[in-house]
C-alpha cells in the first residue's frame, strides 16, 4: 500500500481509483488546501509522508529549490489530462513496481505517456 496525496488539478474519481486498488489516498481538498500555495501542499506531503500526484509542472522548482527537505513528486505530464487518461497513466505506472523499489522514494518522478524520468535532489 502506498499513501498518495492528491492536488488539487486532480479529480476526486482518481483518489477513488487508488483507494478502490488499496492505497491510502488523500486529497488537497480532504485537507483544506485546494485554495493553498504549492509550496504548503508539498508541506504537507512531506509531513504526512505522502507521495504528491500533480499535472502541476510547477512542483519540479518546488522539488529542487524550495525545500531542503526530501519528498516524493509524481508529476503527470499528460496531453490528455481527462480522467480516464490520468488513471490509466497511474494504472500502468503502479503496474511497473517502480514506486516499490528504494531507490526511487524521495524523488522527482515526471510521468509521460510511457516513460518514466527521475530526478533527485542532491
Amino acid at each position: 500500500m502506498l499513501r498518495f496525496l492528491l492536488d488539487a488539478n486532480l479529480s476526486y474519481e482518481t483518489a477513488d481509483f487508488l483507494n478502490s486498488m488499496g492505497h491510502d489516498v488523500k486529497t488537497a481538498a480532504h485537507f483544506g488546501l485546494e485554495k493553498e500555495e504549492d509550496i504548503e501542499i508539498a508541506k504537507r506531503a512531506m509531513k504526512e509522508k505522502r507521495i504528491l500526484v500533480t499535472l502541476d509542472q510547477d512542483f519540479g522548482e518546488i522539488f529542487y529549490f524550495s525545500t531542503k527537505k526530501k519528498f516524493w513528486v509524481i508529476v503527470l505530464k499528460l496531453r490528455n489530462q481527462t480522467v480516464e487518461s490520468v488513471n490509466g497513466t497511474l494504472d500502468w505506472l503502479l503496474k511497473t513496481r517502480i514506486l516499490e523499489k528504494k531507490e526511487f522514494q524521495n524523488t522527482l518522478m515526471i510521468i509521460e505517456e510511457g516513460r518514466v524520468r527521475i530526478r533527485r535532489k542532491i
